[in-house]
């Protein structure tokens, strides 16, 4: 550690790679790739299949890519060792930006449409599951991010995961899949059993973020150092330990926060425009069913 403190620069330049995890995350990437191709050349006689939407597949690449971001460059290596208000973004990239793009990218919905007769009947059979059923209710996504937010600021949770590189990681996979099971079913991007209406899916967001402002705000108004881990770093840095956490705070209870109520805009806005496109089809129909001629008998009866 330098007793320099870090610049915006030194977050997205000290990559450290790890083979397990970029492996991953190619697969997935490829994968994904591998489900765009098949989509775009899938021929049913001699009509070909619409392409799949560009910017889904910008927001499955991004997500990947803010998983990269979280775990790889810089701002892993300074949120663990030096700055406490770099790791509560480290958890808000793993919990918040990464699931919303991945589960914008749809892709349950993209192996529907790329995948052979025999694979979509197992991809339904899985979605139609009782586990899955249960998993992804609002209410179970809701609960376990709201678990996941206040036990791991536990001061004995948080410091414990700082000293254990295994505790760590499994922190990361927490923060990462209780955000997927919040808003999978929030964002409904793919079709899973329960979709709750967009006035629900507005109040399960607050709900998550009212769990997540409470350990933001006892941080943001603490009086006193609530990680001694961070204590001797920030000397080195020339930094306030407390200055810092205070600052951690802010980006967990207001930065959080506003992520949060922006992501339960879009939903919003997402549902009254598929709603207005539900009342286009119902119109066109009604005019077709107008335009039809009918029997002469058909009219008299």
């Amino acid at each position: 550690m330098s007793g320099v403190p870090p610049t915006f620069a030194h977050l997205l330049g000290r990559w450290s790679l790890d083979p397990v995890l970029t492996a991953g995350l190619t697969f997935a990437g490829g994968l994904y790739a591998l489900g765009i191709m098949r989509v775009r050349h899938r021929r049913f006689g001699t009509r070909r299949r619409s392409g799949w939407s560009g910017w889904r597949a910008a927001s499955f690449a991004a997500g990947l890519a803010t998983i990269a971001l979280a775990l790889e460059s810089g701002v892993d290596a300074i949120g663990d060792g030096e700055l406490l208000s770099v790791h509560t973004a480290q958890h808000m990239l793993l919990a918040l930006l990464a699931p919303t793009l991945l589960l914008y990218g749809a892709p349950v919905r993209l192996a529907l449409a790329a995948g052979s007769r025999k694979t979509r009947a197992r991809i339904v059979a899985t979605l139609s599951s009782a586990p899955v059923r249960e998993l992804t209710r609002p209410a179970i996504g809701c609960l376990l991010f709201a678990i996941v937010m206040l036990v791991t600021h536990l001061r004995v949770v948080f410091e414990a995961a700082l000293e254990d590189p295994t505790l760590h990681a499994f922190e990361h996979a927490a923060y990462f899949w209780s955000g997927v099971a919040l808003l999978a079913p929030l964002i409904a991007a793919d079709p899973l059993p329960r979709a709750p209406g967009a006035l629900a899916r507005f109040c399960w967001l607050m709900g998550a973020m009212t769990a997540m402002a409470i350990p933001g705000a006892l941080l943001t108004f603490s009086e006193g150092v609530s990680y001694p881990f961070y204590l001797a770093p920030a000397r080195v840095l020339g930094r306030s330990a407390l200055g810092d956490e205070h600052l951690a705070g802010a980006i967990m209870w207001v930065g959080g926060g506003v992520a949060m109520f922006a992501l339960a805009l879009c939903i919003a806005f997402g549902a009254m425009v598929e709603e207005e496109r539900r009342q286009r089809r119902r119109e066109r129909y009604s005019r077709d069913i107008a335009a039809e001629p009918w029997p002469a008998e058909a009219v008299r009866s």
